[in-house]
Parts: structure tokens; C-alpha cells; sequence
């Protein structure tokens, strides 16, 4: 019985070490953002897809990631551009240059450098002086502030009390999927109209077409909103 119990635990002994052999191996990678005169972009949000790496860019324009894997991505957020993925296949540092409001680029892996540019977006765009809005009428919430302002949106409140007002850009396209834009607060992704205070708003950018800024997410509009 002992003999068996041996020959059968050096016959696992192979499959652990293949399936240790699988596992990739994990790196820092620093990520720097600069202007079209190589100055630092500070406070320029960037995440990782496969691990909690989350953050914004120090006063150098840095931001480095942790336990990061070849099979790995980099999401920036750049002013205007929207979000973009940057795979970091055989890269140990990434240097971001943003050229103007529609283009940037980056070096890769084969030290090419790759020039991105936003597409013309020819969707309605509008925007809206939301401080000077408040000074003149008295709204307590930002859904309140958009009802009537801008064509094609449609605001209804929730009967609930501190439920989040439905609202549509570009109608009910879906009759199972969520049809809410994509809202983006000082550059953040995420957040609920209910999380912001009406009088801390200085303007509103709706955007009836986001997909090529944003993408996916982008597809019901966006709702632009920058504080002060």
C-alpha cells in the first residue's frame, strides 16, 4: 500500500510543475503623460484591466502599475480624446504624448510610434453654462438643471424618493439593456447625477453620440459634466 501511495504522488508531481511553468511572469510598468512641449500631465486617470491598478498621474506626470502580465492592458483618459487601451506586451514603460485636442500617441514594443486620433464626431453636441443657470433659477438637483435644456433629452424622476431620475439621449434603443448615457464627472467614470451637488457645477457637456470617444459605454450619450 505504501509503494502505491509514492508512485502515486510522483505522478501528480508533473502536472503541478506544468501548470506552475503557465503562470506569467509580473513586472512595474511606469506610465508617463506628457503635453505637445513634453511637460507632465498631472491628475490624468489611468487603470489597469486585469488587477486593482487605479489612479491618476503624480505632478510628474507619472503613474507606475504593479504585478503587471503581458496579456494586460492600460485604459487612459484623456481630456477630449475619451478612453483608449494601450496593451503592454513586452513594455516596461509608456510614454503618452498628447499631441492636440484630437490626437495622441505612444511608443510600443517594437519602439514604433503610434499616433491615435479621435474621430469627428458629427452627432449633436450640446453645452450648457450650468453656473450661470443656477444663479438664475433655483434647481436641487443636476437631472432638474437638463430638463428642457437640451433637444432630444428626456428626463422622467423616479417615484421613489433618492432613486435616480431616468434619462434618455437617444430614446428606449433597447427594451431589455440599460438606455441611461454615460455620465463622466471632472474626467471620472461612474458616478450618479444624485452624487452631485447642483451649485458645485460649472458646465454640462451632452453628447448625443459618444462611441468615438468613449466607446461601448458611450453608445446612449454622455453627459459631460465639469465642477468647480
Amino acid at each position: 500500500m505504501k509503494y502505491i501511495i509514492i508512485f502515486f504522488l510522483f505522478s501528480l508531481l508533473p502536472f503541478g510543475l506544468t501548470a506552475q511553468e503557465t503562470v506569467l511572469p509580473t513586472r512595474n510598468i511606469s506610465l508617463v503623460a506628457l503635453d505637445k512641449k513634453g511637460r507632465p500631465m498631472e491628475r490624468i486617470i489611468v487603470r489597469s484591466l486585469n488587477n486593482a491598478n487605479a489612479g491618476m498621474t503624480d505632478r510628474k506626470g507619472l503613474f507606475v502599475f504593479a504585478d503587471m502580465t503581458d496579456d494586460d492592458q492600460i485604459s487612459i483618459l484623456l481630456p477630449k480624446l475619451g478612453e483608449t487601451f494601450i496593451p503592454v506586451a513586452g513594455m516596461d514603460s509608456i510614454v503618452v504624448t498628447v499631441r492636440s485636442a484630437r490626437r495622441y500617441s505612444y511608443l510600443s514594443n517594437e519602439g514604433k510610434n503610434v499616433l491615435i486620433s479621435r474621430q469627428n464626431n458629427t452627432e449633436p453636441t450640446t453645452v450648457l453654462d450650468a453656473q450661470a443657470l443656477v444663479e438664475r433659477h433655483s434647481y436641487r438637483t443636476v437631472a432638474d438643471l437638463l430638463q428642457g435644456q437640451v433637444p432630444g433629452l428626456n428626463i422622467s424622476s423616479s417615484t421613489r424618493a433618492g432613486d435616480e431620475a431616468n434619462i434618455e439621449i437617444r430614446g428606449q434603443r433597447t427594451l431589455m439593456g440599460s438606455n441611461a448615457p454615460l455620465i463622466v464627472v471632472d474626467g471620472m467614470t461612474g458616478m450618479s447625477l444624485n452624487d452631485i451637488n447642483v451649485y458645485d457645477v460649472k458646465t454640462i457637456e451632452v453628447q448625443k453620440g459618444g462611441s468615438s470617444e468613449w466607446g461601448v459605454r458611450g453608445a446612449n450619450g454622455v453627459i459631460i459634466i465639469n465642477t468647480r
